[in-house]
């Protein structure tokens, strides 16, 4: 396709590149609506909102969403009787960029968990929470996700966290803890060892 001369203008019908020589760049229009350049950097594809190739480079948001999400485990957990102390998971997750948490989720991987009933479990159960430092100073103490368990998890079923306040900053450390809420009983126990695994998009 010819190149259009400088000067040419961009109306609602105009295809085709565009000579820009004030930009040093030939633009790519369509139904007058630029699509995307060339110059000195690379190649550069957009909505007009939204930039999906940057220089050569593709762009987040020019992923589809199943391409866009990646998986980490956050951290493992021995299992812990009803009675048993809280703890912070040993393990964690480093933010590679600025991301939001899709979804996260405990999984069994030994055994079931042992209950005795609705009248202990809902008395005393375990809480997981996901926390971060939005602020990225390593403070750890911003709960992102939690996850109330209060009934038992056969082995390798998933139980689905609640998301909270997502977002983690660049170099935003992820760390999975669990306590023990209401009475601590002997009853059983309320957790077997576990994986806590995550979901994110970078944004």
């Amino acid at each position: 396709m010819a190149t259009n001369p400088a000067g040419t203008g961009t109306g609602k019908k105009l295809k085709g590149w565009h000579d820009d020589p004030d930009n040093s760049r030939l633009e790519y229009f369509y139904e007058g609506v630029k699509v995307g350049h060339l110059d000195a950097s690379g190649f550069t594809v957009t909505d007009g909102t939204t930039t999906y190739i940057n220089n050569n480079l593709v762009q987040n948001a020019g992923l589809a969403a199943t391409l866009k999400t990646q998986v980490a485990v956050v951290g493992t957990s021995a299992a812990v009787a009803s009675n048993g102390a809280g703890a912070v998971l040993g393990g964690a997750f480093i933010a590679p960029a600025a991301l939001k948490i899709v979804s996260a989720w405990r999984t069994n991987h030994a055994l079931s968990d042992v209950t005795k009933g609705t009248a202990t479990t809902s008395a005393s159960y375990r809480r997981f929470t996901l926390m971060t430092d939005t602020a990225a100073t390593g403070s750890g103490t911003d709960i992102i996700a939690s996850l109330n368990a209060t009934a038992s998890a056969a082995l390798h079923v998933q139980r689905a966290f609640t998301t909270i306040a997502s977002t983690v900053l660049a170099g935003g450390m992820v760390l999975a803890s669990h306590l023990t809420v209401g009475a601590a009983t002997a009853d059983g126990t309320d957790m077997d060892a576990c994986d806590i695994t995550i979901a994110y998009e970078l944004v």
